[in-house]
């Protein structure tokens, strides 16, 4: 059976990426309809071959957010040796800042083209990369309505941070638009190329697709982006945490019950002992009188 990933979220923030036996065809589709709106240095062929060595993963980053990643880091490779590499060093620099962590088998897997893989690791990225730029347009709509109450000039630059893109952000796919599948952006640049003097790597050409594809037209799926395996995990969760919040109940009530009982046993000692106490202090009267009563005879 082939092993695919899933995202688990840690106590330390991070969204554990592991392995799993899951994949899902509609958000194939989706997904390499996001792909196609990147421009990337590379003709995309094999999408598992393509994505191998790290590379291309980093100029998606970098297309959204050009501080975060430095390209010339990660160098194109076709042994996977240096593929991991690649991995290891993307993943501690880059995906764990957008808060997402790869297990060393998805890096081993990634690196050898296991089929699938670097399609749920996309998917999940892509999901990182929507949830930061919702938090960063959060943060500048809140910067500009504190600037429009103190009565400042709003200012329009970026805020501060590496995670904030300084490019246009991507337009939000609805239920209801239609896009053409692997429909790209002609005559963008990729953040590679631009950076390296003489063209792309390997006289590679700026865009291309997917060409075993046909090109057909698909109604983008009403989604925020989440798989069904993080859905199924996330219900899992749920059901979990309410049966322990069940079983957590039925033990308060039963050291409730306890407690009852040990206050019960609590006030019939306290009886029996004043009861014994009273006893005592009888017996002692009653023998002082006695020993008067001999000494005066």
């Amino acid at each position: 059976m082939t092993q695919y990933i899933f995202a688990k979220r840690g106590y330390n923030g991070l969204t554990r990426v592991d392995m799993e036996d899951y994949f899902d065809d509609v958000e194939l589709e989706s997904l390499y309809q996001w792909i196609d709106r990147v421009p990337l240095s590379r003709p995309k062929k094999n999408i598992g071959k393509d994505f191998s060595d790290g590379v291309l993963v980093g100029e998606i980053i970098k297309h959204y957010f050009p501080r975060l990643v430095d390209l010339h880091n990660y160098t194109p490779a076709a042994a996977t040796k240096q593929k991991m590499e690649n991995w290891f060093l993307l993943n501690r620099r880059v995906l764990r800042r957008l808060e997402l962590d790869l297990s060393d088998d998805v890096i081993r897997a990634l690196s050898n083209c296991k089929q699938r893989v670097v399609e749920k690791v996309l998917m999940m990225l892509r999901v990182q990369i929507d949830k930061f730029i919702e938090r960063s347009n959060r943060l500048r709509l809140k910067t500009m309505q504190l600037h429009s109450a103190l009565g400042l000039k709003p200012d329009m630059t970026e805020p501060d941070g590496d995670l904030i893109s300084a490019s246009p952000k991507p337009t939000t796919v609805t239920g209801t638009e239609i896009v053409p599948y692997h429909q790209g952006k002609a005559g963008m640049k990729s953040p590679r190329a631009s950076s390296i003097i003489g063209g792309v790597p390997h006289g590679h050409p700026l865009r291309t697709s997917y060409a075993a594809r046909p090109a057909v037209l698909t109604v983008a799926p009403i989604s925020d982006n989440v798989s069904k395996a993080m859905l199924e995990e996330k219900e899992l969760e749920c059901m979990a945490k309410d049966e322990t919040i069940q079983i957590l109940n039925a033990k308060l009530k039963r050291m409730e019950q306890l407690l009852h009982l040990k206050d019960i046993r609590i006030e019939d000692l306290e009886s029996r002992m004043n009861h014994i106490q009273a006893l005592k202090l009888a017996h002692f009267t009653d023998s002082h009188k006695y020993s008067d009563h001999h000494k005066l005879n």
